[in-house]
Order: C-alpha cells, then structure tokens, then sequence
C-alpha cells in the first residue's frame, strides 16, 4: 500500500495562517477602545476576546455571533471570528467571514490578507495570490504580503515570481529573515542549491537561534537525500524551541524516512500536544503506525485528520487506501470517491489520477 505523506509545504501553510491569526489577535486589543460608547458591543465582544486569548475558540465563536447579532456592521469582529474558525479548521467559513468583512470595508488591506491566508489553507492558492494583489494596492509597502505571496507563488510552482517578491520584500526590508528563508526554499526548487544555502546562512547570520531556518534547511537537505544532515537541523530546531509542535513534525518525517517509526511516533505525538489542530501531524502519525501494523489506531488518527480538514483530498485518499488495506472495500470506496471529488475541486491532477486509478482497481475486482 502507498499512501502520501503531509507534504512539509503544510508547515509553510500553517505558518502562515499562525502568523495571520497572532496579528488579528493584536487587532483586538486594538477594537476594544470601542468598549464604551462604541458602535460595537462591549460585554459580547470582551467576552469573545477573553475566550480568544485563553485559546477557548468555540466559546470564542459563540460570543462573537452573539455581538454580530446586535452590531451586524461590525467588520472586525467577522475578521476576528474568521480567526478563531481558521485556528479550528473551519476553514471555509472562515473564508466567508473575511468575505463579509470585505463587503463592509473594501478597502481594508487587512482582511484580504487574512482572506488569502484561509484560502491557502484550502489549497486555493490562485485566489490567495488574488487577494495579496488587492492587500497590495493597497498598501504597496507591507513586506509581509510580498512574501507570502510569494510563498503562494511557490506553491503553485511559479518559483521565478515567487522570488522576484522576495527580492521586493528584501528591498523595503534587507534584514527580513522570512524573506531569505522562503527565497531558499524557492531557489532550492529550481535546483540552485548554491544559492539557496548562501540565503539560509544568511538567515542564520541574522537570526542564529531560529528554528525555523533550520527547518527550512533541513527540508532543502532532505530533498537532496540527506537525510541524517536534515535530521541534525531539525535536531537543532527542537533544541531550539522545544515547545514548537512544527519542528518535532519536521523531525518526525526524517525518523521516519530512516525507519524509526516508533520514534517517529513520539514526534509526532509531541507535535501534536502543542498544535492539536495540526492535521498534518495526524496524517503522517497514521502512515507511521501503518508501518509498525497498527491500523486501527492509523484509522482514529485519519479520522480526526478529516475532522480537522474535512475537505482534504489527500486525507480521504490515505484512509480509503488504508480500509482497503484491512478489507472494508465497501468504506475504502467511499473514502476514494469522496477524495476524487475534493482532489477535482482543488484541481489537483496527479492526485486526480492516483484516485482514479484505484477506484478503477475496485471496480474491476
């Protein structure tokens, strides 16, 4: 059985969407001098924020449909409930949360930019490099969506654009570490290795206890099938931040690419002890526990995956290849079509043709 592991570009996009929530938080201490006498509703929206920072998002979300109800024109509180559903997963609504603060401040470079971030996190990668274009317009300065569109740029294989971003973003800011890192990435992705380690230095140059350089250089390593100097950087960046879930991921996938899935395991539980939202983690876990033939502890972890990501192709696929693997043929079916339909949505064509050649392979027996 071959099933696909969370690709590491997942770090990228949850990094991103991370970032954007911590800004949005900002926002709301910032909304809350509107408290007394504001057109927003104070106790509704206090208690919303509270519920926020204490990492209570569902309450969160209660809370700030309770203040829509009484301030339905209130823009930033349809921002900052986008928020709390990104955090959750609900990616989706999400999305139409920034849509609607978008239709009562259109010209807000901020709720595009975090639009663009929800639409990455479906893979709608095109539709986020359109609302970065807008955020950009209007605010034709801000360093920080020069490179995450060009993360979105990367993604979708443009690497030559993706990096004439970063070099606008180096120009405004030549010490920006974010912008060094993701031009790394990129020239490692057209096979400039060169370059691309000359930028991680010096990312490492301004920053040397960052994880997440090491990270990235280690995935650049990994690619290029080093797997025990990856392993070395990602070792470094949990010495580093050993409370960031992402970097034991990055850990995890390099132990498990040397057959340490036990091991792997343990990464990938701490992962997710510190980012429980990470379906990634959960995915990954469960081809791990699928070596050692755990398969129904594989199914519980894919089966919260599809909670977390209830629209991710490759989720459907991996736990429809894994039912077939224990014999529920009639479930695995399910799982396949379900994929296909999601994969056709993102557009994502080799997927595309990996489901449909099982499908075609139970439609035969």
């Amino acid at each position: 059985m071959t099933t696909t592991h969370a690709p590491r570009q997942w770090l990228w996009e949850v990094a991103v969407a991370v970032a954007i929530v911590a800004a949005i938080a900002a926002a709301a201490v910032w909304t809350r001098i509107y408290d007394n006498g504001s057109h927003y509703n104070g106790s509704h929206y206090n208690r919303a924020h509270a519920n926020f920072e204490r990492g209570r998002y569902r309450e969160a979300i209660a809370n700030f449909d309770q203040a829509l109800q009484l301030e339905p024109d209130a823009a930033h509180i349809y921002s900052i409930r986008g928020s709390a559903k990104s955090i959750l997963g609900r990616y989706r609504e999400a999305s139409a949360d920034y849509y609607h603060a978008l239709l009562l401040e259109p010209e807000s470079a901020y709720f595009y930019a975090n639009r663009a971030a929800a639409r990455s996190t479906l893979g709608q990668y095109r539709e986020a490099i359109a609302d970065y274009d807008q955020a950009l317009r209007l605010a034709p300065d801000d360093v920080y969506n020069y490179v995450n569109r060009g993360v979105m740029k990367s993604n979708l294989g443009q690497h030559r654009e993706a990096i004439a971003d970063y070099d606008q973003a180096l120009r405004l800011e030549p010490d920006n570490v974010r912008a060094y890192v993701s031009r790394g990435r990129a020239l490692s992705s057209l096979g400039e290795y060169e370059e691309a380690f000359t930028d991680f230095d010096q990312a490492l140059r301004l920053e040397p206890d960052n994880a997440n350089i090491y990270t990235s250089r280690g995935d650049v390593k990994f690619d290029l099938g080093q797997i025990q100097e990856a392993f070395a950087d990602y070792d470094q960046a949990v010495r580093l931040e050993p409370d960031n879930g992402y970097v034991y991921f990055s850990r995890a996938y390099a132990r498990a690419d040397l057959g340490q899935y036990a091991e792997a395991i343990f990464d990938y539980d701490q992962a997710l002890r510190l980012q429980p939202y990470f379906a990634g983690a959960y995915v990954n876990r469960a081809q791990a526990r699928i070596e050692l033939g755990q398969f129904r502890k594989a199914i519980a972890d894919y089966d919260q995956a599809v909670r977390l990501q209830p629209e991710s192709a490759y989720v459907y696929f991996n736990r429809g290849l894994t039912k077939a693997e224990m014999g529920l043929s009639r479930e695995a079916l399910a799982d396949l079509k379900a994929a296909l339909g999601f994969a056709r949505e993102a557009g994502a064509s080799d997927l595309i043709t990996s489901i449909e050649e099982k499908i075609h392979e139970f439609e035969q027996e």
